[in-house]
């Protein structure tokens, strides 16, 4: 006698010898008598009253609700890669987790059930859904393609169909079975727990009602960490208190933290993570561990964040809280009137401060993963506090390997730990979570991961989700290939994950939306990534599970299919946020070269370098500026470049290599060639022009060649005629400084008197910021020089003290070192030698302080020769010579033909008088070559002595204070 099957999915019995159902058109069963057990979650989903919607509404406005009812739960269920077992005209039972077991599954049927729930009303003409969960493990059968079959009969089932009764309208419960399942992933937003006796079940059930759930902060503690007990013992240890953990990607370096914070627990653990920060924006690692330390957001205000800073006993002056205001983000910050250098040291310094005081209050161990993306401010932070001899925590780094990493630990106190790959007999026991695997696809796991366990891992997720198929498709050959077979394995959710990889490796939900505005249930696809451990939830938005994953993704896009993304994006971005693309201009620059969008590159690379610029981050700038003036001259072929963007872009890339290289640095030279060639065909406005100008005339007069500025002057002054003030301004002060160094003190007063009545702080007082220094506070130091020239000691004191005050008035405090060298050679020349002496030594000092190299090398080069001067023959001269080798090497020669004169002067003191005569006779040819004539007085004495001197052939005697001049 034949044995009847019925079908698993309607029980209608199924035909003999039938592939499929004839009533319902489910697979049929390859083999009723071999069961297997899975653990599912089991959905029940009813639409709430569907009699009375029946009694109330016309049969077709009934039947279109009942098939919007079933088309949003299939939707939604096969969203969370659910599936859809059975439907009963306004009832739906469905299950989770046929493809894996576990927590994942029962975190996908909460939030399938959630989803539906919410958006119920809207698409079912304001019907509701009660929803009930259960979890447990279900008999499933096979089919005849492998396809498991749950047995549609049971405890979970029937439990599942209870607990929905239980629901509220348009609410979901689940049972304490599926609850127990999600310690890990999440935290359910719970609404009420009870137990109660449902109908047909022995025991009560404990019913819990959810609103919500919040994704945990995912890390790899939940993996068993193998072989590592050495490294552990290593980090906490006493023998050092500065690590650096170092290995390839994949290796787990990141897992070994997770287990440090683990063992060495309440002791706290501060982690730092410059995952996702590839725009190399300064400190983004550090802000955001400082903000949420501080529980800070975008619209803290001033006040809230000097109490955070007060807690962990920092007090600040107004400037020093709004600088810290505008490196944390928060919207009431405004421009701080410092120049970008010293905003960059200050800021380093705050932010070494907090984070010495937030670590040290805690008591916390320091954790600063994925340093070889730190940016260049993040890496001085941590310098400071290795070589703070106070800062006694323990500090760990994580780092592949990298000229970063090896230029740190090569310079500071690091105990650098290796890790190795794990052994085949660890990587056996990491493989033991998947049961499915048969013992030769173990082995092929094994020896494809050589010890790397991210791509072990990896490579046994593929084989999971490969199935019986994982014997017979071959494995790939990498982590990338891997992680790009996992990809595809996603199904619709593959677009999603290529498309999110566009965006970054963190992910904020919003531009997620804005890169994917036609998926309407994204939201949904945005929580099954993240249930299933592709997206993990962190306080910025989503991060891809290893960074790998998202390059890999990345790397699948076609070129043409990546370009348009990323211009889709910086459109959107543009117009739905304009205040992110204000405030991180480098994100939108970033999109557009990588759209490779002609039309927008320059101007956002623009707005990106004067961002880095501002921020004295010249490295970033310079990339920047260099991409928009290659593409400007690929797209013309080796033709004349006619975009008005060009002149600016030549300018400030001038700009950022004369302030990172120096201006003898050959790269320097090469720029200021070509913009001096480019200022006479590119397009630009007057001002870009200006600007410009300015530019190549300082690079000029510090170079010492005072004829060739003239011809800048002269352009500048055409600009100007009726023109702006502004534009005024920026000719005037050039035009002074050209008179002054050209030795017509007279004609250089007359224009500096002119700029004086031009000049208005509150419409140029924050030019320093473009310029590098003050129109104002230039002519009053020049001032100084043409006072005193007539006797006026008086008065060049004066000019020099109201150069001071208006810098500190307007913050400009950068230029601060040379007003005192500057003034004291003004002193010099008046024979006021000890007020000559105080002002360059005080220049010394605020150019030590602000770490200003160049300041530092001229004062000191100044402070020589004022020790000649008075009377040092013995160490002073060789100092001397040796600043101005210094200074001309980086192409500072302004002066030179004064220097060399003042060393003619000793060597005649010291009996060499041809090498005197030498130098007299190089310096006179620079004179006439370059006509710089400010020390032409005091040249003329030197060379009358000099050949005095040789005509009676005898020494001249020692500068010093019988020199009536300079007592």
């Amino acid at each position: 006698m034949m044995q009847v099957v019925n079908c698993l999915a309607c029980s209608e019995p199924l035909a003999q010898g039938a592939s499929f159902c004839g009533n319902c058109g489910a697979e049929a069963v390859l083999d009723a008598q071999n069961p297997e057990l899975r653990v599912l979650t089991i959905q029940f989903i009813d639409l709430v009253g569907s009699t009375a919607l029946a009694s109330a509404s016309a049969l077709e406005v009934y039947d279109d609700t009942i098939a919007a009812f079933h088309t949003l739960v299939n939707e939604v269920v096969t969203t969370y890669r659910g599936t859809v077992l059975q439907r009963y005209g306004d009832g739906v039972l469905s299950c989770f987790g046929l493809g894996h077991d576990g927590e994942d599954s029962a975190l996908s049927a909460i939030a399938a059930g959630l989803s539906i729930a919410k958006s119920a009303p809207v698409k079912l003409n304001g019907q509701n859904v009660r929803v009930g969960i259960d979890s447990g493990q279900v008999m499933c059968r096979v089919g005849q393609s492998g396809t498991l079959f749950p047995q549609l009969a049971g405890l979970h089932v029937n439990r599942a169909a209870r607990l929905q009764e239980q629901a509220p309208t348009g609410g979901v419960v689940i049972s304490g079975e599926t609850r127990s399942f999600l310690s890990r992933l999440a935290e359910l937003d719970i609404t009420r727990r009870e137990k109660i006796a449902l109908k047909g079940i022995d025991a009560p059930v404990d019913v819990i009602g959810v609103a919500g759930f919040t994704f945990l902060e995912q890390s790899d503690t939940g993996r068993p960490l193998l072989e590592r007990d050495r490294e552990l013992s290593i980090l906490t240890g006493r023998s050092a208190k500065t690590f650096a953990l170092i290995g390839p990607a994949g290796i787990g370096k990141s897992a070994v933290l997770s287990e440090l914070t683990r063992r060495i627990a309440p002791t706290p653990v501060l982690s730092l993570n410059a995952r996702a920060n590839l725009s190399q924006t300064a400190l983004l690692p550090v802000v955001e561990a400082v903000r949420g330390e501080l529980s800070l957001t975008d619209a803290s205000s001033l006040p809230s964040l000097r109490a955070g800073l007060s807690g962990i006993g920092i007090a600040l002056s107004d400037q020093d809280l709004n600088l810290m205001a505008n490196v944390l983000g928060l919207h009431e910050a405004t421009p701080v009137s410092l120049p970008p250098e010293q905003q960059k040291a200050r800021r380093i310094d705050l932010m070494t401060d907090a984070l010495r005081k937030i670590v040290s209050h805690k008591a916390a161990t320091l954790a600063f993963d994925d340093f070889h993306w730190a940016d260049e401010e993040s890496a001085a932070v941590l310098r400071n506090l290795i070589e703070d001899p106070d800062f006694t925590n323990r500090l760990i780094i994580t780092s592949r390997r990298s000229d970063q990493i090896t230029a740190l630990v090569s310079e500071t106190a690091i105990h650098v730990v290796d890790l190795q790959p794990l052994s085949d007999k660890a990587a056996k026991d990491a493989l033991a979570p998947y049961s499915d695997l048969t013992e030769v696809t173990r082995r092929t796991i094994i020896s494809g991961a050589e010890g790397n366990p991210l791509f072990l891992l990896a490579l046994a997720e593929r084989a999971r989700q490969l199935g019986k198929q994982a014997g017979d498709v071959p494995l790939p050959r990498s982590i990338e290939a891997t992680f790009q077979a996992i990809i595809n394995g996603l199904g619709p959710l593959k677009e999603v994950v290529q498309c999110l990889s566009v965006l970054g490796r963190v992910v904020d939900p919003d531009h997620a939306r804005l890169l994917l505005p036609d998926r309407d249930s994204l939201d949904d696809e945005l929580r099954v990534l993240t249930i299933n451990g592709i997206l993990h939830a962190r306080r910025d938005g989503l991060t891809f599970d290893h960074a790998l994953l998202r390059d890999a993704a990345y790397e699948m896009l076609p070129g043409k299919r990546r370009r348009a993304l990323h211009l889709q994006f910086a459109d959107q971005l543009r117009q739905h946020d304009p205040a992110l693309v204000a405030k991180l201009p480098e994100l939108l620059a970033d999109h557009v070269l990588a759209a490779k969008a002609h039309d927008q590159i320059p101007s956002a690379c623009i707005a990106a370098g004067i961002r880095m610029l501002m921020a004295a981050n010249f490295d970033p700038a310079i990339t920047y500026l260099e991409s928009a003036q290659k593409d400007m001259e690929n797209q013309v072929k080796g033709q004349t470049v006619t975009r008005e963007e060009y002149l600016p872009v030549l300018s400030l890339l001038a700009s950022a290599q004369v302030q990172r290289l120096g201006f003898s640095h050959p790269t320097v030279l090469d720029s200021y060639k070509k913009l001096e060639s480019a200022v006479g065909y590119a397009k630009g406005t007057d001002r870009q022009r200006m600007i410009t100008l300015y530019g190549l005339f300082a690079h000029r007069i510090i170079s010492g060649d005072v004829t060739a500025s003239r011809e800048l002057v002269d352009q500048m002054k055409t600009l100007a005629a009726n023109g702006s003030d502004e534009l005024s301004v920026l000719w005037l002060v050039n035009k002074t400084a050209q008179r002054l160094y050209s030795g017509d003190f007279a004609a250089a007063a007359a224009s500096s008197d002119a700029l004086k009545r031009l000049y208005r702080v509150e419409d140029h007082g924050m030019l320093f910021v473009e310029l590098g220094a003050d129109p104002l506070a230039s002519v009053l130091s020049a001032d100084a020089h043409i006072l005193v020239r007539k006797g006026d000691k008086t008065g060049a004191i004066a000019a020099i003290e109201a150069a001071k005050a208006h810098l500190n008035t307007i913050g400009a405090t950068a230029q601060l070192p040379w007003i005192h060298i500057f003034g004291a050679q003004a002193f010099f020349e008046g024979g006021h030698m000890p007020l000559a002496l105080r002002e360059v030594q005080t220049g010394i000092d605020i150019a030590d302080e602000q770490s200003a190299g160049f300041w530092s090398l001229i004062g000191r080069l100044w402070q020589s020769l004022l020790w000649i001067y008075d009377g040092n023959l013995d160490t002073a001269p060789e100092a001397f010579e040796g600043y101005i080798s210094h200074a001309s090497a980086i192409g500072a020669q302004l002066n030179l033909p004064f220097y060399n004169a003042v060393l003619a002067r000793v060597r005649a003191a010291r009996g060499d008088l041809d090498g005197a005569q030498a130098l007299i006779r190089d310096a006179a040819a620079l004179i006439e070559k370059r006509g710089e004539r400010e020390w032409q007085s005091r040249f003329e004495a030197i060379r009358a002595e000099i050949v005095r001197a040789i005509a009676q052939g005898e020494a001249v005697g020692a500068f010093g204070s019988k020199n009536p001049k300079l007592t």
